[in-house]
């Protein structure tokens, strides 16, 4: 596809987005103690799956189509969620929410551990010492930019899109791309239009996956070569400095890439599976992801759910943490950090604490 029409499908998928819901729930960076936090959920209460305002859609993209059908779908008169008539319409897959917030979380502390690094290895060209061995681009400064882009890549989107690729994406089309599975929800039967519209959005969230990985694969491979870099010549320091500013790139694609993948999932996938799919099943399809990911592994993404979840500012997101995952796994939680997270990532903690620090200085407010 050329670079300009996929800008404009890009720009169609987010207007779907925003016009599902005026206010998506954030996939904040680390704020503050002090942060104010919202107790008010977001419009589309994706957590409840909740369906929004059945506005109609302008634009030519098949997405955007697909939306407006899905939207009158979900807000049909004629829709009744299975064994009864409470309107609730509880989502229990919160899983997939929560660890694809955590992802776009560490897309963005990805990049700005880049930036540091590239404007570290910046200044110390201009005072003419080698970046190799200065501040922030010692050999733990390069070799925490490729542990931390080993995380983000190969552990945590690898997981992700190993979960959305081998069960979410054959769960939802059996679901909701299947006439037979929404027709009982539609006026007369039938259901092969909206069946259809789901396969649409199912199709591009995939074509997002496909994309993310590409990208994913050439930002570690760039971050890995930053680190092999480490000599204080100036040819390798150039070389340094190229290779963060691609890897700074890489991240800022990463996370354009993510952005309408979770806004889609968000405001049309989440809200269709809490009205059709019964909680059972959905409960049952959670214990599938966590056999699949494994009980270290789902260890590690609990901790930086977590960590998405309460840095959001959303008290709502806070007690639906709260009450879906278990008492003993939230305890545990701050020995999970110490012992199997902070090994993996604990760069990516440390660039916002140093990022919150300098703010403080410049500021006056430590001397």
């Amino acid at each position: 596809m050329p670079p300009a029409a996929s800008g404009a499908r890009h720009r169609d998928d987010l207007a779907v987005a925003s016009s599902l819901s005026s206010s998506a729930s954030s996939s904040a960076s680390h704020p503050p103690p002090s942060c104010p936090r919202s107790d008010r959920a977001p419009a589309v209460d994706a957590t409840r799956g909740g369906g929004g305002d059945a506005a109609v859609l302008d634009g030519g993209d098949v997405v955007v189509d697909a939306g407006n059908a899905i939207l009158r779908f979900l807000d049909s008169s004629s829709f009744e969620p299975p064994g009864g008539v409470d309107d609730r319409h509880p989502f229990h897959v919160q899983g997939l929410r929560w660890h694809l917030m955590s992802l776009v979380r560490d897309a963005g502390r990805l990049e700005r551990l880049a930036e540091r690094l590239m404007a570290a290895e910046t200044t110390s060209a201009e005072g003419g010492g080698g970046g190799g061995g200065d501040g922030d681009l010692d050999g733990g400064g390069l070799a925490g930019l490729e542990a931390a882009a080993n995380y983000v890549i190969n552990f945590n989107m690898a997981g992700f899109f190993r979960v959305q690729a081998d069960l979410f994406d054959p769960f939802l089309r059996q679901h909701l791309c299947e006439p037979d599975s929404v027709g009982r929800f539609v006026d007369g039967g039938g259901g092969a239009a909206e069946a259809d519209a789901f396969e649409k959005v199912v199709g591009r969230v995939e074509e997002y996956r496909v994309q993310s990985e590409s990208i994913g694969r050439e930002l570690y491979e760039r971050a890995k070569a930053a680190a092999s870099n480490p000599s204080d010549s100036s040819r390798h320091a150039q070389r340094r400095r190229t290779l963060l500013a691609d890897v700074t790139r890489s991240s800022r694609r990463l996370v354009a890439q993510l952005a309408p993948m979770r806004h889609l999932t968000e405001t049309l996938v989440v809200p269709a599976i809490a009205r059709v799919v019964p909680p059972k099943v959905q409960k049952s399809f959670n214990s599938r992801v966590l056999r699949n990911l494994g009980l270290l592994e789902s260890r590690v993404h609990l901790v930086g759910m977590r960590d998405a979840v309460w840095e959001s500012g959303i008290v709502y997101e806070m007690e639906k943490f709260e009450e879906e995952i278990p008492y003993v796994a939230r305890i545990m939680i701050e020995r999970w950090r110490k012992s199997l997270y902070l090994p993996k990532a604990e760069a990516l903690d440390l660039v916002i604490i140093k990022i919150a620090l300098d703010a403080h200085i410049h500021r006056g407010w430590l001397r």
